[in-house]
């Protein structure tokens, strides 16, 4: 493979031997948290994206699955309606209403799982965590790719309730060969009563670069066709799309790419707008790569900030390409955007860097899910992520926690790519800090199915809500994880890598007892969906040569 820039995206079942539940074939056995099949029971809208691999042919992919399924409660899925957008499947490579196959699901008592969507278009095997019978974190576990999601129950929206809304989407521009550059886009719009677009703006970073296109007129529509599903059009001078749109619910919509003449692949998700940044203060969690995303960069940490977007007393954490390091303090000035006056701000960052420049920049929309983020300036690397008011400093023990994370691994064994997600539980404890639980991996199609985990955090003293954590997990990669967490509230967190051969970004939310729907008002204060949506689209790029990055550093 060239250095064709690529997409985290689940990763590949090697073999069916790898679908066995954890606890079987030497696994460790899972935290006893009481899940069964009966806490998936109705109709969930899910999605993942990432990179499809085609071994036949030797080529990659952006693919992007979005869709329901259909649970009974008793171990089946008894239907679903899917969109795929994946190149590699041949044609044009867009694939709507496809149904789903009815097929049995299993769940473990420490609430991982594993189910099968079967398609016309293919096979794709899931693993999945719960944190309640309403959401749940998922990566693909095939051998036809790399990638990671959400799960949440779906509810409904009426037209009326969709007034003004922020967006964050992911994706490639293909070019001749299939060959993917990535492309992500941050935005606003406001609708009128039939749908239609009345004032927005939209952002892009396009392989690294946003010249000529930040700072957008936006234009279309978003349409409901039920009280579940919908059509939307975004018009740029960059680019004309359209999407297919899922109701999770009023306060949370997920869009997937459809036509097939933008030369662009995107999915994402759109939450209602908020008219100011939130004061206080915040963390966060960006992903993307430096530098013509030659290499895998991830980065985290906490800022004030007041109620116009003006930030201090930042602290940053990276990771680039496994060169690590932490810069304290950064801040930042907020410039608003008409016709958005404090709805979209313009963020230029001092001493915030990306490994190689410093004094970035960043299109920020405030939602209910999230200050919306997406690097912005000419320094040529590229960025997205999102910032959350921070509601605690501390996550609440002794507990138990479902995780994912997503990114990019030196793997010269394994081939080109090092593309690397993690789906797990961990059940944390003080005094001491312990963390044990289970964790599975797929990389590059050397999946590897419940591995055990066992380690231990510490929080910063005094607490900021940052800490680290130090992780054995024997069947993994690497066999083991540093991570830096930042607690958005007491069920939810960030977290991004340290290590020296991968780059990840997560997070690990709170498992509710067996039985317990979440709130929907923990979406509005940037609790676990709201967060997990935005940290799963984060995406690091190619076989980008990590060891001669930390060489050459």
């Amino acid at each position: 493979m060239s250095l064709a820039q690529r997409i985290i995206s689940p990763l590949a079942i090697v073999s069916l031997a790898l679908l066995v539940a954890c606890g079987n074939n030497g696994a460790p056995n899972p935290n006893k948290n009481g899940y069964t099949v009966s806490d998936l029971n109705g109709t969930y809208v899910f999605s993942f994206s990432g990179t499809d691999v085609n071994f036949s042919t030797s080529t990659e992919s952006f693919f992007a699955i979005t869709g329901t399924i259909t649970a009974d409660g008793k171990g089946n899925i008894t239907g679903g309606t899917v969109d795929i957008n994946d190149a590699n499947l041949g044609g044009a490579g867009v694939f709507t209403a496809q149904a789903v196959s009815a097929n049995p699901y299993t769940i473990n008592t420490d609430g991982t799982g594993t189910l099968k969507l079967a398609t016309p278009q293919g096979t794709f095997i899931a693993n999945f965590v719960l944190t309640s019978d309403s959401h749940g974190l998922i990566m693909r576990f095939d051998n036809g790719g790399s990638g990671s999601g959400t799960l949440d129950m779906q509810g409904t929206a009426t037209q009326g309730s969709l007034t003004s809304l922020a967006f964050t989407m992911l994706g490639t521009e293909f070019n001749s060969d299939l060959g993917v550059n990535p492309v992500g886009t941050v935005g606003a719009f406001t609708l009128n009563g039939s749908g239609a677009i009345t004032s927005g703006l939209e952002d892009f970073n396009d392989t690294g670069s946003s010249a000529g296109i930040s700072d957008l007129a936006l234009s279309g529509n978003v349409v409901l066709t039920s009280s579940t599903a919908g059509t939307a059009t975004l018009n740029t001078s960059f680019a004309a799309m359209t999407f297919d749109v899922w109701v999770v619910d009023s306060t949370h919509l997920k869009f997937i790419e459809t036509d097939t003449t933008s030369g662009l692949a995107l999915a994402g998700d759109a939450f209602p707008q908020q008219a100011s940044f939130p004061a206080g203060q915040l963390v966060f969690a960006v992903a993307g790569g430096d530098t013509g995303i030659q290499f895998p960069l991830a980065a985290g940490g906490y800022v004030t900030t007041d109620a116009n977007g003006n930030l201090g007393s930042g602290l940053e954490d990276y990771n680039d390409g496994g060169v690590t390091n932490t810069v304290s303090p950064f801040t930042g000035t907020c410039n608003a955007t008409a016709p958005f006056a404090g709805d979209r701000c313009q963020l230029t960052l001092t001493a915030f860097t990306n490994g190689f420049s410093t004094n970035l920049t960043f299109a920020a929309y405030p939602s209910a899910a999230g200050v919306l983020l997406l690097e912005d300036d000419s320094s040529g690397s590229f960025l997205q992520g999102a910032a959350y008011s921070q509601l605690a400093t501390a996550f609440g023990t002794p507990e138990a926690y479902g995780f994912n994370l997503t990114g990019f691994n030196d793997d010269p064994q394994a081939g080109a790519d090092g593309k690397v997600d993690q789906i797990g539980e961990f059940n944390a404890t003080t005094s001491p800090n312990n963390l044990t639980g289970v964790v599975n991996e797929n990389d590059v199609g050397a999946a590897q199915v419940g591995s055990s985990l066992s380690g231990t955090f510490a929080p910063d003293s005094p607490a900021t809500g940052r800490g680290s954590m130090t992780l054995t997990t024997p069947r993994t990669f690497l066999g083991g994880l540093s991570l830096e967490y930042y607690v958005i509230n007491s069920s939810t967190s960030l977290l991004i890598e340290g290590d020296a051969d991968q780059v990840t970004t997560g997070v690990f939310e709170l498992q509710s007892s067996p039985g317990t729907l979440v709130s929907k008002s923990l979406k509005a204060s940037g609790g676990s969906s709201g967060a997990s949506s935005i940290v799963s689209l984060t995406r690091t790029f190619s076989k980008s040569h990590m060891a001669e990055k930390r060489r050459n550093k």
